[in-house]
């Protein structure tokens, strides 16, 4: 049986990191049964670098260069380089088509990359990933 795969949002990961977070219990659950299940996570290095920026707006930099480096080394995610054509692409085929929504350039990537990858599930709370035709992960 292959390994579930979905992608990642950094809000997802936010969600994980912090017992503040209005998603907390939710994202817990949904991790549990994922990683339960064998499952694996995809994203890009963009994500990895929002999740980096939002920790070191509420947390000390050591704390946010920690949680940064063990989700890095975590072997439950794959982490994605991005390159220029990738944003070209992502901005093409997500911002352009979409652009009543508002989307970032990491959620257009995230959606390129589930795209190629025929991933299309992804662990968000982001409603924007649904506007544009993919289904949230839930619990």
């Amino acid at each position: 049986m292959p390994t579930a795969r979905a992608a990642i949002d950094t809000g997802a990961l936010l969600a994980l990191a912090s017992p503040r977070d209005q998603h907390h219990a939710d994202a817990l659950a949904v991790a549990r049964q994922h990683l339960g299940s064998g499952g694996r996570w995809i994203g890009s290095v963009l994500v990895l670098a929002e999740l980096h920026g939002h920790l070191l707006r509420w947390r000390e930099p050591r704390v946010a260069h920690t949680v940064v480096d063990r989700v890095r080394a975590d072997p439950a995610y794959e982490w994605r380089a991005v390159d220029g054509e990738l944003l070209e692409a992502a901005t093409m085929n997500w911002l352009m088509r979409f652009a009543d929504l508002r989307l970032s350039l990491v959620d257009a990537v995230t959606c390129e990359l589930m795209r190629r990858e025929r991933i299309s599930t992804v662990f968000a709370f982001d409603h924007d990933f649904v506007a544009v035709g993919f289904r949230l992960q839930a619990s």
